[in-house]
Formats: structure tokens, C-alpha cells, sequence
């Protein structure tokens, strides 16, 4: 048994009306899943706000920076100068040497006028050594004196002068920010 295949005739064009004609494709509705577009210059977001202002705020940040660090400098320094600091006791205990009466005052007017340097801006290539030779010398207490800066014998267990102390590392890494800033 032969099969004989099938032939169908051409479709033949169907006239349409204009009214049965398909028309142009048209853009979708925004659906739920389309992200609507909104101004750059509106935030839409708490991010979005921080991500404007975060230039600013770091243009202005070094300069607090620098403020900041100079002005504790200062603070400091004149507290050893009149007789009121409550680290001076600590200085005197922790060194290595006898100290006399003037060595408080000298400290403390050696941390003025580092902190005026650093407020000041200038000769920083200069200043970082000072400053860092200063702050590494706060850390001789936890070296010469490690009674009193660490509870039981153990580094981990820090004393409130242990704190105080250790609380320089901020100070140190403030520095090396604001003294090697490059100008701009």
C-alpha cells in the first residue's frame, strides 16, 4: 500500500479591514518589576543621602582631623604645664631616669607645640618623626611598668592606665594620616 502525501493549497491572503489590522507594538506598562528612573539630583535613600554628602564630609574630615589630634595635643601639654595633668605622676614613675620638677612642665610644653604643628599644617614631613617618637615613648609603660598598665601579668587585661595607653595607637595612626596627607 502507497501512501500519497497530502498537498495543501498556498494560503491565500485574507483582506482585512482597518479596523481588523494588528497594530504597532506599543511599550509595556511599567510592571512591579521595572525600576522607575528618578532624578540623579533626588535621594532616594539614607544611602543614597550619604553617598552625596561623603565628599564633603572627607574634604572637611583631615582638617578636623588634624584640629582634633592638635587641639588634645594642646590640651594635654598645658595640664602638664599648670600642675593639673593626671598622667604626670605615670611620667615621673615610669622613667627610667630621676626626673626633676621641670621635666612635667617641659613635657607638657613639648606637647603644646606639637600641638600647635599639627593645627598649623606646616612642615609635617618634620613633624611626623616628633610625633611618633612622642607617642611610642607613652608606650614605654606597658615595657617599664607592666604592673601597672596590665591586671594579673596578663597583656590582655588591660588596667584603666593600660587604656589610656593603648588609646595612643589612634592618636599615632591620626598622626601619620594628617602629616602625610598629600597637598593638594
Amino acid at each position: 500500500m502507497t501512501v500519497s502525501p497530502q498537498v495543501t493549497p498556498p494560503a491565500t491572503p485574507v483582506p482585512t479591514s482597518p479596523a481588523t489590522q494588528p497594530s504597532p507594538p506599543t511599550a509595556a506598562p511599567p510592571s512591579s518589576t521595572t525600576a522607575t528612573a528618578t532624578p540623579p539630583s533626588v535621594p532616594t535613600s539614607l544611602g543614597d543621602r550619604f553617598e552625596r554628602i561623603a565628599p564633603r564630609l572627607h574634604a572637611h574630615g583631615l582638617t578636623m582631623l588634624r584640629a582634633g589630634l592638635g587641639g588634645v595635643f594642646v590640651w594635654f601639654g598645658v595640664l602638664k604645664v599648670i600642675g593639673y595633668s593626671p598622667a604626670a605622676a605615670l611620667v615621673v614613675a615610669v622613667l627610667p631616669f630621676p626626673a626633676g620638677e621641670w621635666f612635667v612642665p617641659a613635657l607638657g610644653w613639648g606637647e603644646v607645640a606639637l600641638g600647635l604643628w599639627l593645627v598649623s599644617g606646616r612642615a609635617r614631613a618634620m613633624a611626623l618623626p616628633v610625633l611618633v617618637a612622642h607617642l611610642c615613648g607613652t608606650f614605654a609603660v606597658l615595657v617599664l611598668t607592666p604592673g601597672v598598665a596590665f591586671a594579673h601579668a596578663n597583656p590582655l587585661l588591660l588596667t584603666l592606665v593600660g587604656e589610656f595607653v593603648v588609646k595612643n595607637v589612634v592618636l599615632l595612626a591620626g598622626a601619620v594620616v594628617v602629616t602625610t596627607r598629600p597637598r593638594r
